[in-house]
């Protein structure tokens, strides 16, 4: 086996036609690092006959004077399955990166270790699980079996299968996720595709949820170009009054045909128990609606133009979705503006014959109710999305010294920002 450079044109052949291909095996991926201030590069492995086995996408930064770290997003790609294969590949480029003062490479394959139900119980599957202890075998030092969100990138993935109709997928859905879209759509939630005028939109969504700043998604969608998508959830306020109107008059018409029930009907027992528990559900549906027919029309006399209350941003590549980051304004988080989004995407790429997974990112790998995330976990796997345990991330030591140095600053592996 040879260790060769490859351009970014070979690198992307192969990478695209690759089964653990992810985007961040892409030479767009690799632009937006070197735009972020890493060094970039990317190697192929070869056989006897100089026929491709493997290649992978190669970050680096320095650490300490002349000593620098490797980071291969997502691993390398090539076949896990092929224990010689990864022991050669392994060895190989700890020596090339040695000579070059690497301290350590780190790696993340998207192998998978477990498939789980929604309640985190292991699905038998032909997945083999014993990648994590192999790799340590061979040199690995590994992060752990975490379930939270320690590493780079998440070990813990709500992956939806596009198969089917769209009419078929929504009805898999969650009870709850279908009413929660239901509501939003009966508020006036429209789900439009902004580009990337509206970048700075959508970054006053998301900029306390992450360190990147407003620069790093504008790289990112320089990058990306159209392959990189962003959603808006806009609140149509005349839409919202004109169907709150609607809700307020049909309730008040079936309210005083209940009450007229019991005025006239002559009953008792149960059926007027019956009917006295439906007036009172009644009487607080009217209530509910008067007050939101009061805020709805307070919002169309401010807002008569409509208010973007939600942001969703997607990269689509190859037969893959992956949902990068998501934000709402908290006044209206019970409109579900992001259950709405996600549904929308859902709808539109399952239209399309190519296109197969809608990977919905992080999840936890912890599933009791006193899970502090535990509504992020429901929201994702109610769409009826698969748990996916990926083996997580692993660092090859190459100078024992300076990587124990450099992990006594307690930085480790955050020190990789903008990754």
């Amino acid at each position: 086996m040879k260790i060769v450079i490859l351009n970014k044109n070979q690198f992307d052949d192969y990478s695209n036609n690759h089964p653990l291909h992810t985007y961040f095996q892409s030479s767009m991926y690799g632009d937006l690092m070197e735009k972020t201030g890493f060094k970039v590069d990317y190697y192929g492995f070869t056989d006897d006959n100089n026929n491709l086995i493997g290649a992978t996408l190669m970050i680096t930064q320095k650490l300490i004077g002349s000593h620098k770290f490797a980071y291969c997003p997502r691993g390398f790609l090539l076949d896990y399955e092929n224990r010689d294969l990864l022991n050669e590949v392994t060895q190989k480029f700890k020596k090339y990166l040695s000579r070059q003062k690497f301290v350590f490479l780190k790696i993340d394959p998207p192998v998978i270790n477990n498939k789980r139900d929604q309640d985190g119980n292991i699905i038998p599957s032909p997945y083999s699980n014993d990648t994590i202890p192999f790799l340590q075998k061979i040199g690995y030092t590994y992060y752990g079996e975490n379930r939270f969100f320690g590493t780079l990138k998440p070990r813990w993935n709500a992956i939806l299968k596009l198969s089917g109709t769209s009419e078929s997928l929504f009805n898999n859905f969650d009870k709850n996720v279908k009413n929660k879209i239901r509501k939003a759509e009966s508020r006036g939630i429209e789900v439009v595709q902004g580009n990337i005028q509206d970048l700075e939109v959508f970054y006053s969504f998301i900029a306390k949820k992450h360190y990147r700043k407003l620069n790093y998604y504008k790289a990112l969608a320089e990058a990306f170009k159209d392959k990189f998508e962003l959603y808006f959830a806009r609140l149509n306020t005349n839409k919202y009054l004109e169907n709150i109107k609607v809700l307020y008059n049909e309730e008040t018409q079936i309210n005083e045909e209940l009450n007229s029930q019991i005025q006239t009907g002559n009953l008792n027992g149960n059926s007027l128990q019956k009917l006295t528990n439906k007036k009172l559900t009644s009487d607080k549906l009217i209530a509910i609606y008067k007050k939101e027919l009061d805020n709805a029309t307070e919002l169309f006399q401010k807002k008569p133009n409509g208010i973007i209350i939600g942001v969703t941003s997607i990269i689509v590549q190859n037969n893959h979705i992956s949902m990068l980051i998501e934000g709402l304004n908290p006044t209206y988080s019970l409109f579900y503006p992001t259950y709405l989004t996600k549904w929308c995407i859902i709808d539109k790429y399952s239209k399309m014959s190519n296109m197969m997974y809608f990977d919905m990112n992080a999840i936890t790998g912890y599933f009791s109710d006193n899970n502090k995330f535990r509504g992020l976990n429901e929201m994702k796997l109610g769409f009826n999305s698969e748990v996916t345990e990926y083996v997580g991330e692993f660092d090859l030591i190459i100078n024992q010294f300076m990587y124990s140095l450099y992990s006594s600053t307690k930085v480790g592996n955050r020190n990789l920002k903008g990754k």
